[in-house]
């Protein structure tokens, strides 16, 4: 089936033979330019250093969760419930 329409004819001439609205040239790429570079300081450095042993130490305090975990085991631990609300809420704010 073909369909003709002499409006989209005409407008397809027009644009026909007209360069691109918004299009430029472009030319052969200059020099190349030279790399980023990036030079820490030593006070960078040794924050570095000591950040990545931070990160490889653990989270947990394995001599803190043996003594508190003796604590129940004796009956004896009694945590004081103001204080770790206190706590929670200096969290929270």
């Amino acid at each position: 089936m073909l369909i003709r329409n002499q409006t989209i004819a005409a407008v397809s001439r027009l644009y026909a033979g007209a360069p691109a609205a918004g299009t430029r040239r472009v030319d052969a790429a200059g020099a190349v330019q030279a790399p980023d570079a990036l030079e820490l300081s030593g006070e960078a450095q040794s924050f570095g250093d000591i950040l990545q042993q931070l990160r490889g130490m653990s989270d947990v305090r394995k001599e803190r969760v043996a003594e508190v975990s003796a604590r129940v085991e004796n009956g004896c631990y009694a945590p004081a419930s103001a204080e770790i609300a206190a706590k929670m809420l200096a969290m929270r704010y």
